[in-house]
This record gives structure tokens, sequence and C-alpha cells, in this order.
């Protein structure tokens, strides 16, 4: 063994043993735009984490065919085989990286086996292992990016398509504010009975019309200066690029790993063609509309078709009803604006906006 330490969001805390051969650095500099590491080991860990090198000689894998991850973007997906010995240990095999996970529940104890090439694995199973222990200790996971100024923050909430990356990043581009969440946001009710909320480790997948929109992002994003885009891909939820996560937070200023924010506004957008960029008030018909809507742009870790690629952690949430109906009622009192037109939150007054909060 070659070094040991704690990595932790919040209250969630995992311990990872790593063995000679192996570098996990780079997923741990993704992580590290809002997880903590530390020498000091937790004595109740989330889950304790061997890690060790890819063996030399690769195994013949079989098993039934999932996903640790699925998506539109075939960057991001991960195709995996599983299989469940007698013992009751689950182990899943990465089929285009050769990662394997084994997961012994019983024991708290998870062993990887992982390369060069794994890190986007290693780093999905910490998101999933995490994110759902945040939800059984009574997070809401929102649809939503998150921009922070002054230790409030903007939830832009919304699904896919709908402009939640364009309007965060005028948000900080032309209004003061720092990126605090890209994909997801976690609002939760801190030791002191507060509703805040948190950030969290995303990949940018960004659109072509907002890509170009900024100095240095295009190059970030290995768009060559005569590429040709398609001359639908104006608000096109189609086509989207992955962007470099560490170059993309050193272009646009982003919150301390350990942030957390008071929510000051929710803006729902819509962007599409326009001639100026428009925010209305939202005026609920009845609390319970308003409930029904932020409910619907819940994004449960458990729920959905590929979120159960392995059963280490099982849902516990329904046991902090009563700290999700805080933070549902909290969320409805807080004033929110419809967007839409352009998105050029630079040619809206939004200083007067946000004066209204």
């Amino acid at each position: 063994m070659t070094r040991s330490f704690s990595l932790s969001y919040r209250d969630s805390v995992l311990v990872f043993h790593l063995y000679d051969g192996v570098d996990i650095d780079p997923a741990l500099a993704f992580l590290g735009s809002h997880f903590h590491q530390s020498p000091e080991l937790s004595s109740q860990p989330l889950a304790s984490i061997d890690v060790f090198p890819l063996p030399s000689i690769p195994q013949q894998r079989s098993g039934e065919k999932i996903y640790v991850r699925k998506s539109a973007s075939d960057f991001f997906t991960i195709p995996a085989l599983r299989e469940l010995d007698l013992s009751g240990k689950e182990s899943v095999f990465c089929e285009r990286t050769s990662t394997q996970f084994e997961f012994d529940r019983h024991a708290s104890r998870i062993s990887v086996h992982v390369g060069a090439e794994g890190q986007r694995d290693l780093i999905e199973l910490v998101r999933d292992l995490v994110l759902k222990d945040q939800e059984n200790r009574g997070a809401l996971v929102l649809h939503s990016t998150a921009a922070v100024r002054d230790g409030r923050a903007v939830l832009i909430a919304g699904l896919k398509g709908a402009g939640k990356s364009t309007i965060l990043l005028e948000l900080v581009e032309h209004c003061g504010y720092r990126i605090l969440s890209g994909d997801k946001t976690l609002v939760r009710q801190n030791s002191e009975g507060a509703i805040v909320v948190t950030g969290w480790p995303d990949y940018p997948h960004l659109g072509y019309a907002t890509i170009a929109k900024y100095e240095e992002l295009p190059a970030i994003a290995g768009i060559a200066d005569d590429y040709p885009p398609p001359a639908d891909h104006a608000f096109s939820p189609k086509g989207k690029f992955a962007v470099d996560p560490q170059r993309f937070r050193e272009r646009f200023p982003s919150a301390e790993a350990a942030a957390e924010a008071t929510v000051e506004g929710i803006l729902f957008p819509s962007i599409g063609p326009g001639e100026c960029t428009v925010f209305t008030p939202v005026e609920w018909p009845t609390p319970d509309a308003a409930r029904e809507y932020l409910i619907s742009l819940e994004e449960s870790p458990f729920s959905g078709k590929y979120s159960s690629w392995h059963h280490y952690s099982e849902p516990r949430a329904s046991r902090h009803s009563v700290r999700r109906d805080a933070i549902l009622n909290y969320l409805v009192t807080v004033p929110a604006w419809r967007v839409t037109g352009p998105g050029d939150v630079s040619d809206v007054p939004w200083s007067r906006v946000s004066a209204d909060v």
C-alpha cells in the first residue's frame, strides 16, 4: 500500500487505500472542485475503497450487459458487464477500459482495478456512491446549474436543452458571479437548520452557440477555427461538446470546494430566438403547483433506467420526509423568473431584476 486518505463531500466520507502502481490523480483533480481530501482516515466511512492497478494479463469476462453511465454523448457512456458470485459479492467490469469494481456491501468495502484510461469510471463510482448517500441524508438533488455571489446563489433549473448552462455562463461572465454547480445542485438543511445549496462536480457539456460566445472557450472545447457548425445549431440540445473541466474552471471563476449558499432566486430558462432576453416573474397559482413543478425537476440518483448498476447503496430518503418538506416549502417562497429570448444576460437589466430579491 502506498497511500491512504479520506475523500469527503459534506458528511459523506470515503476512505481510499492506493496500492503500488496506481495513479488516480486525474480523477482526484476532477473531484477536487467539490470534494475535500484529508490524510485523517474516517472510522465509519460510507465505503473503504481499495484501488489496485489493472492485471498485466487481461481476463475474459462475461455477465449481464449494463451501463455504469448511459449518455446521449458516446464520450460519457460506460458500457459494462455485471456478475454476482455465490457469496453475494457483485462485480462490474467496464468493457472499454477493463476497469473492475467488486462490491462487498456487508464489509463496507469496494475493490477497484483501474488503469490510466479508467479515470472516468472511478469518478462515476465516487459520484454515484456519494450522491446516493447525500439523498439518503436528506438532500434534494435538482437538475439545476447554480451561480453564487456574496454567499447567495441563483439556481437555473429546467429540463435538458432549456438553456441552463447558457444563463449560468452569462451570469459568471457579465454579472460577477462564480460557478457553484454546472448540472446538478444539492439543496440541504445545514446543522443550523438553514436551507442551503451546494455544488456538484460535472463535465461541462455545451452547445456550439454557447461555446462560440466566449473568448478562449472554443479552443478549450477542441473546436478548430474553421469548424463549420450545423445550420440548425442555435438553441439545439444536440451536437454538444465535452469540455475539459480543468481548463473550463481556469477560464470561468468557480466557488471554493466547500462553498454553500442561501438561495436568492430561481430562474427557469426556455431560451430561443428573440430580440432580447426577458425575465418574467413567476406567479404560481398555488404553493402545491410550485412544489409539483420543483419535484418534476428533481434528479434522484436512485431513479432512472441505469441508476442500479450496482446495489451497494439502498434508498433511505423516506426517513427524511420532514426535512424534504422543509426544503420544498422554502424553495416555494424563493422569487422566481422565467427567462425567454436568446439568453444574453448582459443585455438585460439584471441588477434591477436581482434587486427585487
